[in-house]
This record gives C-alpha cells, structure tokens and sequence, in this order.
C-alpha cells in the first residue's frame, strides 16, 4: 500500500494478500486497512479541518497494509509485539504530522519517525510474499504471492514518481487501487485459506536382532495360518499370539519389516490373496466373495486398499489376469 504525508504530498501505498489457514487478526486487519485507504481518499476529496482529520488516520495506510499483508502470508493466528509497535509509531507520527504546526520541534520529530517507520513498512510489505512461514507452496499460490509482489511495487512506483509530478490525481487513484487489491487479495485468502507444508517423515530407528525375529515369527503367522483373513483382527490379537507387548509388535512391524503400520501389514497380505485370486481365470467367486475370504469386511474398503496397493481396480485387474475375460459373466 502507500504511506502518506498529507502535508508534503507525498502518500505511498500498497497491496495485501488474504490470510492463511486463517489467523483471527485477517478480518481486523483487513477492515483497518480498508477505513485507512478510504480515510486518504477522503482527505484527499475534503477541504479544511474535515480533510485534515481524514488524513490525521488515512497516512497510517502502509502500515496497516503491511500488518494486512503478514495476516495474508504468515499463518500465525496474532501478531508478535514488535509489528504493532511499528504501525503504533507509525500512526502517532503520521497524525501529528498531519495536525501539528508547521516548522516547529514537534512537527520535525513526527515528520522523520513517520518517514522512517513508513518506508520500514513499505520494504516489509514487499518482502512478505516471499516468506513461507512453513507454509506450502502451490502453483496457485506462487502465482497469487508474484502478482501480489509485482502489483504493490507498481503501485509504490507510480505513486512515488506522482510524487514529483502531479501528486494529488495519482495518489488519489493509487489509493483507489489499493483498496480495491487489498479486498480482492483478502477475499482470494479466506476461498483458499494458507496450508502448512508436510513435515518430514521421523527417521527409522534401525530394527534390532529382536525386531527381526519377532517380524520373522510375525510372518509365519500370516503364512502358515493365514490371521490376515479374520476382518476383526487388531492388533492386540497378533500381539497376544506372539507372547509380546503391542508397542514391540508395532516396532517390528515398521523397523523389521518395512510397513508404516499394522493395517498397511494386514491389508498388503489381504490384497496378495487377492491379486491370486483374481488372475486365476478357473476362480469362479465373485469380486464380493473375494473381497470378504480375503479378510475385508465390505467391497468399499476392499476397493479402496486394492487400488492404492496396484493402481489399478479389482475388476481391471481381475480381467486383466483372465486373459481380458469379461467382468460381468464373474462378478
């Protein structure tokens, strides 16, 4: 957005983007932002006592656009201290800027702290699309962060070259825009709210002479005397047969055999059966009957674990190991 000083002619502005996942402060920011932009405009359209008390609030427009900005690419639910502090400076500056009498000590001091705060607020507004705050990045979300870049700069252009020409009609339109950014920027963030980036897998601890044995004995149980076909087995049950405590089966089953849990162990087993089943073109069940010898208490989660498992559908596959035999004469 732009930062304003009224008296001097000079108002810089800038754009924001919508919050992510969504913080509490984006609506207040954003109804900030919104009365600081139309509060410069008025200024700009008033005359006398009215326009200055209009612009005593709307040159505190950059920094309430830059605390819009962190709420539309920081997911953070509020704001640390030091932002507020800025734009709280910001705003006592640019008002007794505004309202104090020209050349004197006071009018001096407000001058230089709101220059100083409002071009601090400026860079930072530029700079928080580029921030990722854990956040992940997709294409529609690059491209929202670039135009939203882009745009504030051009805007904080112009409206610095304005500065030196004809102030008044550009920075009046260049406010106009920033508002107009800065609502369509908040409604893009609430239809497509900020997502974390996925963490990365812990690392496996290395399974131990214990775990091998106990995966070992672990797969003669799904081998020799099939468990992996009871649609009630839990996990409780494996670990009563094997003699061991639940938290050790469940080591095995990630350190020594490699599977992320006990249901991705069992449901592998159950989709091998299966696939044999269902390529063996003398098999007469149905689909259905496969699904429930196999272990799965329905077709849906059956479906579900076989298409995740092979990539492709049980009725695919099973015409597929048939020679192309058709489905429906069998399922």
């Amino acid at each position: 957005m732009f930062t304003t000083d009224l008296k001097s002619g000079a108002f810089l502005r800038g754009r924001r983007l919508a919050p992510a996942s969504m913080p509490d402060r984006l609506p207040a920011h954003a109804v900030i932002a919104a009365t600081s932009f139309v509060a410069y405009i008025l200024a700009r359209l008033a005359e006398g006592p009215v326009s200055a008390g209009f612009a005593a609030f709307g040159v505190s427009a950059c920094g309430w656009a830059w605390l819009l900005a962190r709420a539309l690419f920081d997911p953070a639910r509020h704001d640390a201290a030091w932002p507020r502090l800025v734009v709280g400076v910001l705003t006592v500056a640019g008002a007794v800027s505004v309202l104090a009498p020209d050349g004197g000590l006071t009018a001096r001091v407000a001058d230089n702290l709101y220059a100083l705060s409002g071009s601090a607020a400026l860079i930072l507004t530029l700079v928080e699309p580029f921030q990722r705050h854990g956040c992940a990045l997709s294409r529609a979300e690059t491209r929202f962060r670039i135009a939203f870049g882009l745009g504030f700069a051009l805007l904080a252009g112009v409206s610095v070259i304005g500065i030196w020409m004809t102030p008044e009609p550009i920075q009046t339109v260049s406010a106009v825009i920033s508002l107009a950014g800065a609502g369509a920027a908040t409604a893009y963030r609430l239809r497509h709210p900020l997502r974390a980036a996925a963490s990365p897998p812990a690392p496996r601890k290395p399974a131990t002479d214990e775990d091998h044995h106990l995966a070992a004995r672990l797969l003669r149980l799904l081998q020799d005397e099939a468990i992996h076909t009871d649609p009630d087995l839990r996990i409780g049950d494996v670990a009563d047969r094997l003699g061991q405590p639940e938290y050790r089966v469940s080591r095995c089953i990630s350190a020594g055999l490699g599977f992320a849990n006990f249901n991705r162990l069992i449901n592998h087993h159950r989709i091998a059966d299966a696939q044999r089943l269902l390529s063996d073109s003398s098999e007469s069940r149905s689909i259905l009957e496969i699904a429930l010898d196999c272990g799965f208490a329905s077709l849906g989660p059956f479906n579900r674990a076989f298409k995740e498992e092979t990539g492709t559908t049980p009725r695919a596959y099973r015409t597929h190991g048939a020679g192309g035999r058709s489905e429906q004469s069998r399922a």
